[in-house]
């Protein structure tokens, strides 16, 4: 069966897709007197499968939705072949703390970027403490751009009856008989289910399958809200209705793709035939041996790996304490 429209705009990436996968190395030397190094490497590829495939300059998410610090301090080298493109950043910083950003990413137009930040302080006693913490954050999440749908959908009441009314002419409902029935049978369902997942404090794997098996559930609020309009009409043919109800249904969907894409924000997953895979390798190296972290310690060094998922929400969190006593 075919989708309908606005579920393109929402669909989950395929099995068996075009994957692009880039690999984020970070990696801190703070130094004694608090002064830091820093190293950021980008490795991409493109992948069908287990073949590499090549990344055309006007599809590749290094270009196209990354941003990259500049300045004196900053060394920059950009080498980009057809097959793989790899992007490497260096600078010396008098504090962790001047780093401001390294990492950036924004996935549509007008999409909050993904980011980090960085947060240091060092004490002045004999023995040094020094304390790092750092987080990864991508506020448009899956379940923002479901909220953004949600939202969309319940503004489009009256929409919706002016096309019933105009496509359906002397076999249509009451116009206040459609609107009950698209808020009942779409707009409500759809924004309490949204606004239930929002409300909890995290955005992890449970609720990621939550916000998938929501969108998917979409199909199925339309089809009740089909039978729901399909009963309140005067007419008594409800096959010729149901009929004239599949192109209205279409059309209504093409218009709130439209309306979405032209928010410029983030869809609730990746569109179109490349999907992206983004891995991140994050290691510190302390001036001294390091006494509490969330993290793989071993002597001076703290080493963090997360994906993609992890910065949803409140973000991967990344902190290490160093010295003392």
């Amino acid at each position: 069966m075919r989708k309908r429209a606005f579920l393109a705009l929402i669909a989950l990436p395929a099995l068996g897709c075009i994957e692009d996968r880039l690999q984020v190395d970070v990696t801190t030397y703070v130094h004694a007197d608090g002064s830091c190094t820093r190293r950021v490497e980008y490795r991409l590829e493109r992948r069908d499968g287990d073949k590499s495939v090549e990344i055309p300059a006007a599809s590749d998410p290094l270009r196209l939705q990354h941003r990259f610090p500049r300045g004196e301090r900053w060394t920059v080298k950009d080498d980009a072949t057809p097959m793989r493109h790899a992007v490497s950043l260096e600078a010396s910083l008098a504090s962790p703390n001047d780093l401001d950003w390294d990492y950036w990413r924004q996935r549509a137009r007008n999409a909050a970027p993904a980011r980090n930040h960085v947060s240091f302080a060092m004490s002045s006693d004999d023995v040094p403490i020094y304390e790092f913490s750092e987080a990864f954050l991508d506020p448009s999440s899956p379940l923002a751009g479901t909220r953004l749908l949600a939202q969309l959908v319940a503004r489009k009441d009256s929409e919706f009856a002016d096309r019933v009314a105009a496509g359906l002419g002397a076999m249509a409902p009451r116009r206040a008989d459609v609107r009950r029935a698209y808020r009942e049978k779409l707009a409500q369902p759809l924004t309490r289910e949204v606004e239930r997942l929002a409300a909890r404090p995290i955005y992890g794997p449970r609720e990621k399958k939550e916000v998938e098996q929501l969108l998917e559930r979409i199909d199925g609020m339309l089809d009740e809200l089909r039978d729901a309009l399909v009963q309140a009409s005067p007419a008594a043919a409800p096959r010729e209705l149901e009929e004239k109800l599949k192109p209205l249904l279409d059309a209504f969907g093409e218009s709130v793709d439209a309306d979405f894409k032209a928010t410029g924000q983030a869809p609730p997953f990746d569109l179109g035939e490349t999907s992206t895979k983004v891995h991140f390798r994050v290691t510190l190296v302390m001036p001294a041996a390091i006494t509490r972290a969330n993290a793989c310690v071993q002597g001076d060094t703290a080493v963090w790996e997360f994906d993609q998922d992890d910065l949803y929400g409140r973000g991967f969190e990344m902190w290490a304490r160093a010295g003392g006593r």
